[in-house]
């Protein structure tokens, strides 16, 4: 067993060697179906008209105000406003609520620190190797974005639609880094479920309602969503303050994790 804990970033990417393959199924499925129906949907003329008629505020909760005419519209609409960002927040808070909370609850932390492991280097190497895994999922999803609209002659951009999925990816560690966070401070992988899952929630729903609830509008900001895709990202690219809006909210929950856990009295 020491052997094997040598290096636990090794030992948890070996965990999640599963987990990789049917979610990296998953992802190819999804861009699979999404690249199917585009040309279906850009050719019901009047199902286009009819959602071009819904409000305003309709329209931004469930995408952007160009809505499905295009296909930046579509796959901002389909994929990167609710779906890819929900999918890759359940994957980084169940692993950043067990990275420590879940050992500590099912006893096998104390073997871990039991052996030359620094409670740094297993928090550090547990979070480098899910935030591994996480991104393998974004260049599996942007291979296959990439395949299937070439597949069915779809012109869509692939910088900017690997800007959007790496944007994704960093509003995924966000809430990673969070749950993470919480599990360390308390040591109890429901409150860091719950609490990282409800902020996630609130944001979101914050960020799809500020444009038209005037006094909505200020908090717009201290939702992570607005900074993964408030300017449209899969449309004009990249917005370089919001990503490091996000770095800099990954890099503060984490260095707070590894504070609340390097002095958490693991005994109590």
């Amino acid at each position: 067993m020491t052997g094997m804990l040598n290096n636990l970033f090794e030992k948890t990417l070996r965990d999640q060697r599963w987990a990789l393959l049917g979610w990296g199924i998953g992802l190819v499925l999804l861009a699979l179906y999404l690249a199917y129906i585009f040309p279906f949907v850009n050719r019901a003329a009047e199902m286009m008209k009819v959602l071009e008629t819904l409000p305003p505020a309709i329209k931004n909760l469930v995408g952007k105000s160009e809505f499905m005419a295009t296909p930046e519209g579509f796959f901002n609409l389909q994929p990167f406003s609710i779906l890819l960002p929900l999918l890759f927040i359940i994957f980084a808070i169940a692993r950043g609520s067990d990275a420590t909370a879940g050992e500590e609850e099912r006893g096998t932390l104390d073997l871990l620190l039991a052996n030359p492991l620094p409670r740094r280097r297993l928090v550090v190497e547990k979070s480098l190797a899910h935030a591994s895994v996480l991104f393998m999922f974004a260049v599996v999803f942007w291979l296959a974005m990439i395949g299937c609209t070439r597949l069915f002659g779809i012109t869509l951009h692939a910088g900017r639609l690997a800007a959007v999925i790496f944007s994704c990816w960093l509003l995924g560690m966000t809430f990673y880094a969070l749950a993470l966070a919480c599990g360390c401070w308390r040591g109890n992988k429901k409150f860091s479920i719950g609490v990282s899952g409800g902020l996630a929630m609130i944001t979101f729903l914050i960020n799809a309602y500020a444009p038209m609830v005037a006094s909505l509008r200020p908090w717009r900001v201290l939702s992570p969503f607005y900074f993964y895709n408030g300017n449209n990202v899969l449309s004009n690219g990249l917005q370089p303050t919001h990503i490091l809006v996000l770095a800099c909210l990954i890099a503060f929950f984490f260095s707070s994790a590894l504070l609340a856990f390097s002095r958490r009295n693991l005994s109590s």
